[in-house]
């Protein structure tokens, strides 16, 4: 408000005397504008009032002078200040003071913040006679507090740690941020000083960080801090002297590095390790290499590469290839040591630095191929991977890094082109200067030329009648001076120079020749089986040259069968999958060959026009192996089966492998167990003599009851061998777990009574060994101990039919035991119907497809042919002469349009006869006798020629000869 010396206003509704009241009012209306005052008599109504209180409201003192204070204007707009107004008149009723803030309203709508008192003022007759209201702006003081609240708000919630410190160094004040960095409370973090918690200043070295922080006015540094729990915190500390009052302290802002020291160290690390494996990368690598060469006397450097490892991104994803890559990095890594440097390349590439190593590197490389060799398993799939590994030394193969690693990449080379799967050590030309592969790929042209190759043929047995149903054709080759060169030495040369496509070639003539001689000799039907090789199977005219082959030779198509392998069909899976298909169609048997070494993807498999799936060697489980190989291939056989494909286990080596592979309805095997790979000769004397897999192995002759007696106790065994001899079963016995597992490989075994309590496995583990292994068992333990919880798990998963104790009784136990063979018998009949009708439905499946295939070809041969008719017709009527065709019969088939106009002839006279047709004078012509006809006015030269071909009978032709008849 504008201050003006104005003169006292007042309206009074009692006379006041012009004493100390008079001067009491002068005082009040000269405090100031910010100041307003006035007077209240003794029952709080407004006598007077100053002109600055007036004029913040804008009224004349006749409107509000009279008004109980409480009413006016300068208390509308804080019903809390009207209130506490109230209040404070009442208090000074009673004589008492009071000051408070209050919010008072002025002409401009807004309220003001002030500073307000009331004090009573007595009479002469110590009565109070006047109160003696005033109120001070403190607008400005709010404002200012408002402000400092805020920046106290505002330094409270920062993010970075704030802190105020001394002269002394002890901390002043500090934020919520500073505690949480430190993890103390405000209270505890105040009782400290600088050097308690900053790691780089103790107490001695306080001072002069404090007359530094004086002389610059700033300061910037990084430093450490101690945790109250004791650990170090990196920061970045920037500290500022203020000074206020004459009193001079140090603001201090601290920021945490550790985030940023995590991020340089990540950004550090992708620098020099690979993200993927964690593994150093290239970079790394050349400077680990590098130092190595210079401090090492002898530096081995191993580079590894995963044979088609393409294959897995293309076939699994790229997700799959990952983590592959991943798992193969820890088991390099794992057999090293500590001083070894492993690294990824890029890629599929690995390398390994050995300085100074302590044994051959050739063993090490031998012992990355075995870990690299391991089935992996990510997820649902089963994952086998090969590598090959290329060896280079200093100083012998080069001093320097990048010269190290380019001898030992060609060595790697040299690893691959001899097969893959193997180590190669490096030497001055791996390939060209070879003088024995050279000599090898020589011998070898030679050898196709000189018919130094020979098959041999491996038979394939029927699981079901134990007859030979098919052998595979193997390439052997004998040569003159070297002798019998093994398959996996000559077949990657003949690949790598191109030789593998006449190979093939002669491998597919001979092989479709020998099964058409077998046919004519009368032999039993067997099927003939070759391994193409992938440029064999990717050539565009295979199916045809196939069925060139057959057609030559007589054979039946339905004794002719392919192999492919898996990785095979990845290099191009749509052509290989319609070349296959071509296969099928023409009804060659396609096998796919080593299931369960590559992808193994059920989607591949799906699509695959696969007739026959061969279970790997390496999937054929013995009696000895784990449960879940077993597992394993058992759901391979059941996949197949309703896929409608049948099952091959080849490499089978033992009489166990086939009996367990029979028991779990594999259809048919190969391997040394039966017979290796024989000559043509050898293998026509197996078919003459009849040679086959004894059925009672097969569990397909009838035979005896067997119950296997399984107890450590001698005498418990022979006991009840007394007691069940009357009963007719046939009764084996076995002291130990593992004699009964060999006793269960060797004969079909309907039920079995186990002890529990045996050295090794127990009983409830023999049984439950097996059910996983021969599952149509029915397993019973007999023990006089007991151990309920092993127990009651096995029964309730199913490894044992019943469980009984001893001591037994004699009719009750030959009770459980009759009970026993009768679900096994019921169960063998089961099977057998159940075998019988997958055998049918496969069959019945095949048959389908066989009939399908033959209605397609006809039907397309039908479109053909009458498409052939259609344009035949258009060709002949296009002729300008008359044409007929009779048949073999004398029968009118066919006459274009000219010979329809010249005798007036129309379609529905086809097929009627010639003669009856046709003017008799041109039936000698019809017996192939030229001759003159007279017809419509003209001479036509009539003559007839046989058709040749499928197409029987003869063309008659008219040929018009000038001039008219007379």
């Amino acid at each position: 408000m504008p201050q003006r010396d104005a003169a006292l206003t007042m309206l009074e509704a009692r006379a006041l005397s012009a004493g100390p009241e008079r001067a009491l009012r002068e005082v009040l209306d000269r405090l100031g504008p910010s100041v307003f005052a006035g007077l209240l008599d003794a029952d709080g109504v407004l006598r007077y009032a100053n002109q600055a209180a007036l004029q913040a409201i804008g009224a004349a003192p006749e409107e509000v002078l009279g008004q109980r204070f409480e009413t006016t204007p300068w208390w509308q707009a804080c019903e809390l200040s009207q209130r506490r107004l109230q209040q404070a008149l009442a208090r000074a009723s009673r004589g008492e003071a009071s000051r408070f803030d209050v919010r008072v309203a002025t002409r401009r709508g807004t309220t003001l913040s002030m500073d307000f008192s009331l004090l009573p003022l007595y009479g002469p007759d110590g009565r109070i006679a006047w109160l003696v209201p005033s109120a001070c702006d403190v607008s400005d003081r709010e404002h200012a507090q408002r402000q400092l609240r805020l920046t106290r708000h505002a330094v409270e919630q920062a993010n970075d740690a704030l802190f105020q410190v001394g002269p002394d160094g002890a901390f002043r004040d500090a934020n919520a941020a500073a505690c949480r960095l430190l993890g103390l409370t405000r209270e505890q973090l105040l009782r400290l000083r600088v050097p308690d918690i900053d790691t780089q200043v103790d107490d001695t070295q306080w001072p002069q960080r404090w007359r530094e922080m004086c002389e610059r006015g700033s300061l910037r540094f990084e430093t450490s801090l101690r945790h109250h729990q004791g650990h170090e915190i990196p920061v970045d500390v920037s500290v500022s002297l203020v000074t206020s009052d004459g009193e001079t302290f140090a603001h201090v802002c601290v920021d945490d590095l550790r985030d940023r020291r995590a991020a340089e160290q990540r950004i550090q690390r992708l620098l020099q390790f690979d993200e993927l494996t964690g593994l150093p990368n290239r970079q790394r690598l050349f400077e680990r290499l590098g130092a190595t060469l210079q401090t090492s006397a002898e530096t081995a450097v191993l580079v590894l590469e995963l044979d088609r490892f393409k294959r897995i991104n293309d076939g699994l994803g790229l997700h799959i290839g990952d983590a592959v890559l991943r798992e193969v990095a820890q088991r390099i890594a794992t057999p090293l040591r500590s001083t070894d440097l492993v690294a990824r390349r890029g890629g599929d590439e690995f390398v390994v630095v050995m300085p100074s190593p302590s044994g051959a590197a050739m063993d090490v490389a031998q012992a990355l191929l075995d870990t690299v060799a391991r089935p992996i398993t990510i997820g649902s799939h089963e994952i086998h991977l090969t590598c090959s590994v290329g060896i280079a030394r200093s100083p012998a193969d080069g001093d320097r890094a990048e010269t190290l690693l380019r001898h030992a990449n060609a060595a790697l080379e040299q690893a691959k082109r001899l097969g893959r799967n193997q180590v190669s050590v490096y030497a001055r030309a791996p390939h060209d200067d070879d003088p024995e592969r050279l000599a090898l790929e020589t011998a070898l042209r030679q050898a196709s030329r000189d018919e130094q190759l020979e098959l041999h043929y491996q038979p394939q047995v029927d699981l079901v009648q134990g007859r030979i149903v098919g052998v595979e054709a193997l390439l052997r080759w004998q040569h003159p001076t070297l002798g019998h060169i093994a398959p996996d030495r000559f077949i990657p040369i003949a690949e790598e120079t191109g030789l593998i496509v006449p190979i093939g070639d002669w491998v597919l003539r001979r092989a479709v020749e020998q099964a058409a001689a077998w046919q004519r000799a009368g032999l039993p039907p067997l099927r003939m089986a070759v391994n193409l090789s992938t440029r064999q199977l990717l050539q565009p005219d295979l199916a045809r040259r196939i069925e060139g082959l057959l057609a030559a030779s007589g054979l039946d198509p339905r004794r002719f069968g392919v192999e492919v392998t898996e990785s095979m069909l990845i290099t191009n899976f749509d052509q290989a999958v319609q070349h296959l298909r071509a296969l099928r169609a023409l009804g060659v048997e396609v096998s796919l060959d080593d299931f369960g070494t590559g992808y193994s993807s059920l989607s591949y498999l799906r699509r695959l026009p696969v007739d026959v799936v061969k279970i790997d060697r390496s999937l054929v489980p013995d009696v000895t192996a784990p449960a879940e190989d077993v597992s394993i291939t058992r759901a391979i056989i059941t996949m197949a089966h309703q896929l409608q494909m049948k099952v091959l286990a080849e490499g089978v080596e033992s009489e166990g492998q086939a009996a367990l592979l029979a028991a779990n309805q594999c259809d048919q095997m190969q391997g040394w167990w039966f017979s290796a790979a024989q000559s043509a000769a050898a293998v026509e004397t197996m078919l003459r003599e009849g040679r086959r897999v004894d059925p009672a192995l097969l569990g397909r002759r009838s035979r005896e009851r067997t119950l296997l007696l399984v107890d450590d106790e001698e005498n418990i065994v022979a006991a009840l061998r007394r007691l069940l001899r009357a009963e007719g079963w046939r009764l084996l016995s076995a002291t130990s777990a593992e004699q009964a597992l060999e006793l269960m490989a060797r004969h079909e075994v309907d039920v079995i009574l186990s002890d529990q309590r045996m050295p090794g496995l127990t009983g409830v583990e023999l049984l439950r060994r097996a059910r996983q292994l021969y599952p149509e068992t029915i397993r019973l333990v007999l023990s006089g101990y007991t151990e309920l919880q092993s127990i009651t798990d096995a029964i309730n998963e199913g490894a044992i039919y019943k469980f009984l104790a001893k001591p037994w009784d004699d009719e009750q136990l030959r009770s459980h035991l009759r009970e026993a063979f009768g679900l096994k018998e019921m169960a063998d009949q089961n099977r057998r119907l159940d075998r019988e009708v997958q055998a049918a439905n496969r069959e019945l499946a095949e048959l389908n497809r066989r009939l399908q295939t033959l209605l397609n070809a006809q039907r397309e041969q039908n479109e053909r042919e009458v498409g052939s008719r259609e344009a035949a017709q258009e060709l002949l009527d296009a002729v300008p002469v008359p044409v007929f065709g009779i048949d073999d019969q004398g029968l009118l088939v066919f006459a274009n349009a000219p010979a329809l106009a010249l005798f007036g002839l129309d379609g529905s006279l086809l097929g009627g006869p010639a003669d009856e047709h046709l003017p008799q004078s041109l039936r000698p012509a019809l017996d192939g006798e030229p001759l003159m006809h007279m017809h419509a006015g003209r001479r036509w030269w009539a003559m007839s020629r046989p058709l040749s071909g499928s197409a029987r009978g003869r063309l008659l032709v008219l040929l018009p000869q000038a001039g008219a008849s007379k």
